[in-house]
């Protein structure tokens, strides 16, 4: 099939992936030309009883629970719409900033409906792409032909709606997924009628395997230009790396330092000392944090040769090279420096028996064949034969991964309530309201949240948006109670 790019958009009901639910989201298909060669897509979620929406995402995007209830598709019906939609072949799934939270949404809501998180993302010649790093590479790198919004800190803002109506790109409604999306798409097709090159170069340097002989650990000058939130300061948000190398436990993580910063500081400093630094509250303010940072090679960073840089974009972030090669020279004589830099970020993750399972997306595993096997099985029987049949023959499997059986119930649980027994709707309920009563994820919206929603709404003006929306979210809140609250 010829490939495509899938640009896509989300809204949510809270800004965690790991906790909060997706309540809308849109879709337009493009070809590399960036025609629209689909109609759009726009799709609606339910919410499961055991969650409940943090008011202020309502407050930003004005979409209510009543509102998808009405609209929507159960969870599992809308992640398999969107799987399916992610995994034709040969399609680039792209948005903006949506590596950073759109992507983790779209990975968890898989992962909780037993679909494999990553596979879209590379099989049948499927990948990813965001292009907000790409309008901050075309800021630094070329800076001319768009306009550029700055904070109060002189920065430069990269706001999908900010760009957009500073540099004339239709955006009608912010905060609505396929406004959103038509604006990135405006956005991309901007850079890519005024800079095809760094679009080209970004877009073909998508994939780890292309970036892999960029990052070639084995050159005497090892310099590259990097393009990250991380740098943002009033000149932009680029830096010149060296990239030390891979760490061992995550061959996708590359260590990157950054040479405007001399390493004399840190020459003589243990593992742990650096890692107290890079991550601990135990640093003294007084002490430099070591400039390294983790860049995920599977996650699209914009990374390219020091050429890219002419005079004027040198200039303008304020880089001088012959400091950056000095740096580098001072980082490769000084004896394991570098081994240091990389091994401090050595981290273990929490065990998957010490996390909800509903959260352990990371901390455990890859599922074993035998176990993905029996979850395509599955979907297959939940497909064919119904949400019974697939209870009654998937709750007795003795899957290798623990997380699984907790999974499968809640998934029938959310989805086909219609398949609990009397004892099994009593137990879920149980569990729904605790989860409500005391979400198990820090800063997670609670029942307590609303009853200080409903003293905020005494104190509204009449007509002032919020108090619609706060009655709806209150109504709902009643709606849950009665559902799942104690008799």
């Amino acid at each position: 099939m010829p490939a495509t790019i899938l640009w896509y958009d989300l809204e949510t009901f809270g800004r965690d992936p790991q906790h909060d639910r997706i309540a809308q989201a849109a879709f337009i298909r493009t070809n590399e030309e960036l025609e629209e060669i689909a109609e759009p897509l726009m799709l609606y979620c339910k919410l499961p009883p055991d969650y409940l929406p943090d008011p202020e995402a309502c407050f930003i995007h004005g979409i209510t629970p009543q509102e998808v209830e009405e609209k929507g598709l159960t969870e599992y019906e809308f992640a398999l719409r969107i799987f399916r939609e992610m995994s034709v072949p040969g399609t680039t799934v792209a948005g903006y900033n949506s590596i950073q939270f759109d992507d983790e949404f779209i990975r968890r809501l898989f992962y909780r409906n037993l679909l494999d998180p990553y596979v879209r993302e590379y099989k049948n010649d499927n990948s990813r792409w965001d292009v907000i790093n790409l309008m901050r590479a075309v800021h630094d790198i070329k800076g001319e032909g768009f306009n550029w919004p700055k904070n109060g800190d002189g920065n430069p803002i990269f706001k999908l709606e900010d760009l957009a109506k500073v540099n004339g790109i239709a955006h009608e409604n912010a905060h609505d997924a396929l406004f959103d999306v038509r604006a990135t798409i405006g956005l991309a097709r901007k850079v890519l009628h005024q800079y095809p090159k760094v679009y080209e170069w970004y877009y073909t340097h998508r994939r780890r395997e292309r970036l892999a002989p960029l990052v070639n650990l084995a050159r005497p000058e090892r310099m590259l230009v990097h393009t990250s939130q991380l740098y943002t300061r009033p000149e932009g948000c680029s830096t010149v790396i060296a990239p030390l190398g891979l760490l061992e436990a995550d061959r996708h993580a590359l260590v990157g330092y950054d040479l405007r910063v001399s390493p004399e500081p840190f020459a003589n400093m243990s593992e742990d000392e650096l890692r107290d630094l890079l991550f601990t509250e135990r640093a003294e303010a007084s002490r430099a944090r070591p400039p390294v940072t983790m860049i995920r090679l599977n996650a699209c960073p914009f990374l390219a040769p020091i050429s890219v840089l002419g005079q004027r974009a040198t200039k303008r972030l304020g880089i001088d090279l012959e400091i950056c090669r000095a740096n580098l020279r001072a980082i490769e004589t000084t004896p394991g420096l570098k081994a240091r830099l990389i091994s401090a970020y050595r981290y273990g993750r929490k065990a998957s028996d010490d996390l909800d399972p509903d959260y352990a997306l990371y901390s455990g595993r890859f599922y074993l064949p035998e176990d993905k096997r029996e979850l395509e099985r599955f979907h297959e029987v939940l497909r064919e034969r119904g949400p019974h049949a697939a209870k009654n023959e998937f709750l007795r499997i003795q899957f290798q991964d623990q997380r699984i059986p907790t999974l499968i119930g809640r998934l029938l649980a959310r989805n086909f309530p219609e398949t609990l027994t009397a004892e099994q709707h009593l137990s879920w309920k149980k569990h729904a309201y605790g989860w409500v009563q005391l979400p198990l994820e820090k800063g997670a919206t609670a029942l307590a949240d609303y009853a200080r929603l409903e003293e905020e709404l005494r104190g509204m003006n009449p007509d002032d948006p919020r108090v619609l929306l706060s009655r709806a979210l209150l109504e709902w809140k009643a709606h849950i109670e009665a559902l799942v609250g104690e008799r």
